[in-house]
C-alpha cells in the first residue's frame, strides 16, 4: 500500500511551498496558476529524478550536500528580500509606495518562477533519495508531490493575502525574508 507513504512524502516535500506561498502573499505578490504549474512541474521533475535514481545516487552523494544545497538557496532568497526591503526603505521608492497604496498585486517574473522551482527541487533531493532507498515507489510519490505542491503553493499565497497577514504592511519583505531564512535553517539543522 503506497498511498499513505506517498501522501506523507508529498506533504513533507511540499511544506516549503506553503511557506513560500505565504511569504509571497504577504508581499502582495500573486502566484498565477501558470506560474504555480511551472514551479510545481520543476519540483516534480526534480523529485522524480531524485526518487527514480535514488538507489544509484545515494551511495555516491554525501547526505550533507543535498541537505544544505536547497537550504542555502532559500536562505539567499530570504536575505535578498531583507536587503531589498532595506534598500527600498533607504531610497523611499515612489513607484512601490504608489503600487502598495493602490492595492495592486505584483506578479512574479519568469526568472523568479524558475528560481523558486529550482530551490524547491533542491530541497527535495535529499528527501527523494532517502524515500527511494526506503522503498517508496516513483509514480505514487510523484503524483502526491505534484498535488501537494500545487495545493500548498496556492493555499499559502491565498493565506498570505488575507487581511490578518496584510496587517504586517511595510514589514512584509523582512518578514517574508525572515520566514525563508528560518525555513532554510530548519531544513539545514532540524529536519
Amino acid at each position: 500500500m503506497q498511498i499513505i507513504p506517498s501522501l506523507l512524502f508529498g506533504i513533507s516535500a511540499s511544506l516549503d511551498a506553503l511557506l513560500i506561498g505565504i511569504s509571497y502573499g504577504i508581499r502582495s505578490v500573486r502566484i498565477h496558476l501558470w506560474q504555480n504549474l511551472i514551479i510545481s512541474g520543476i519540483t516534480l521533475a526534480g523529485t522524480c529524478l531524485s526518487v527514480g535514481f535514488g538507489g544509484w545516487l545515494a551511495p555516491r552523494l554525501p547526505h550533507m550536500v543535498s541537505r544544505y544545497a536547497g537550504s542555502m538557496v532559500l536562505m539567499l532568497l530570504g536575505i535578498w528580500y531583507v536587503v531589498k526591503w532595506m534598500v527600498k526603505m533607504l531610497a523611499h521608492t515612489r513607484e512601490m509606495t504608489q503600487a502598495a497604496a493602490a492595492g495592486s498585486m505584483l506578479c512574479l517574473s519568469f526568472p523568479e518562477v524558475l528560481g523558486l522551482g529550482v530551490s524547491l527541487t533542491l530541497n527535495n533531493i535529499g528527501i527523494g533519495l532517502s524515500a527511494s532507498i526506503a522503498g517508496l515507489a516513483l509514480i505514487p510519490a510523484a503524483i502526491a508531490t505534484l498535488a501537494c505542491s500545487l495545493l500548498f503553493l496556492y493555499a499559502g499565497n491565498r493565506l498570505g493575502r488575507s487581511r490578518l497577514l496584510q496587517f504586517l504592511g511595510a514589514a512584509a519583505d523582512p518578514v517574508s525574508g525572515t520566514l525563508l531564512i528560518l525555513l532554510a535553517l530548519l531544513q539545514a539543522f532540524v529536519f
